[in-house]
């Protein structure tokens, strides 16, 4: 049980080291292998394509399928949806083909994963120098404001500021008071 989840989650990974994944039938597979279409396996994907062997090998597994007109899109991005059915796919293939699962395949599939490791720890290594080594312009910033508005709030509102808040409370009060006049005489008919 541990190695069919192994080798589905390793299926997986190898999916997302090729960036997208295409399903032509919209819906999750039979998990058996397809025979490709004839004159190649994609219309949009060479044969001298870097990863026309691992599509190749994909697609006689039933894991992968190519879009209506017989495209794959590579370029596209991965979907929740595309990824659900790739794992349906992976899983079916394993339950119909539990004896095609070779030594071979895992090791293929581990590279894959280091691989995967090694591209993602580059791409964090570009981020943290994009952003500075973890603190980004946008959080000092921040980080300052709220010392300024701390240092506000321990002072207390300044000699101007009461002045105009005490101003403006007894303009409303003066208001309120014409206002609630005006309706009594209103309502007197005066």
């Amino acid at each position: 049980m541990k190695k069919n989840l192994f080798v589905i989650l390793l299926i997986a990974t190898l999916s997302l080291f090729l960036g997208g994944i295409a399903f032509g039938d919209g819906g999750a597979g039979n998990g058996t292998a397809q025979p490709p279409q004839a004159g190649g396996l994609f219309s949009d994907v060479p044969r001298d394509h870097w990863a026309y062997d691992d599509l190749s090998y994909l697609v006689e597994r039933g894991i992968i399928t190519g879009l209506p007109g017989g495209s794959y899109q590579g370029d596209q991005p991965l979907d929740r949806y595309s990824a659900a059915a790739l794992i349906a796919r992976a899983i079916r293939y394993l339950q119909n083909n539990p004896e095609s699962v070779t030594p071979q395949d895992l090791d293929i599939l581990k590279d894959l994963i280091f691989k995967v490791s090694d591209n993602l720890s580059s791409l964090q290594a570009q981020m943290d120098s994009l952003v500075g080594g973890g603190s980004s312009p946008l959080e000092a910033r921040v980080a300052r404001n709220e010392q300024q508005i701390a240092q506000l709030e321990e002072q207390g509102p300044s000699g101007k500021l009461l002045n105009r808040i005490n101003a403006n409370f007894i303009i409303s009060l003066t208001a309120l008071l014409i206002g609630i006049i005006a309706v009594a005489l209103a309502t007197l008919g005066l």
